[in-house]
């Protein structure tokens, strides 16, 4: 899903939160930035795949590529989500960072599955670090 439209469907998901929950104006800031800013990881997988710091080429890049094998997108693994659950125990602001980045990653998901791209994803950094590295993009 481009960026556009993760900050779009984040700008209704945390108004909607905001007016219908009650959420104070941070509350509602933390779930829609961090319901795109979770792709930070996208950028980061980009600069050690090509070397390139370029924002402009990441993007380009990762609109046009095809993968054909699971990537490791460290922010979207169920590992580093139950850790930013962990840290919502030490400041609540981490629960809304966790709501957006869990809104983020069921509208990843349902993409995935009407393209039918579920198993280009790896979900499980434990499932990446124990198998063959060769098998990733």
């Amino acid at each position: 899903m481009l960026p556009k439209t993760h900050i779009i469907f984040g700008a209704i998901f945390s108004l909607i939160a905001y007016y219908f929950l009650s959420l104070d104006y941070l509350q509602s800031s933390l779930i829609f930035v961090s319901s795109f800013l979770i792709d930070f990881d996208h950028y980061m997988w980009y600069v050690n795949k090509k070397k390139d710091f370029s924002l402009k080429n990441s993007y380009y890049y990762l609109k046009k590529v095809r993968l054909n094998k699971p990537v490791m997108m460290i922010f979207h693994t169920i590992e580093f989500l139950f850790l930013v659950l962990l840290l919502s125990f030490l400041w609540n602001g981490f629960l809304f960072i966790l709501i957006g980045m869990l809104f983020h990653s069921v509208l990843d998901i349902i993409q995935m599955a009407y393209e039918g791209e579920l198993e280009y994803r790896e979900f499980f950094l434990t499932c990446y670090l124990l198998s063959e590295k060769s098998n990733y993009y």
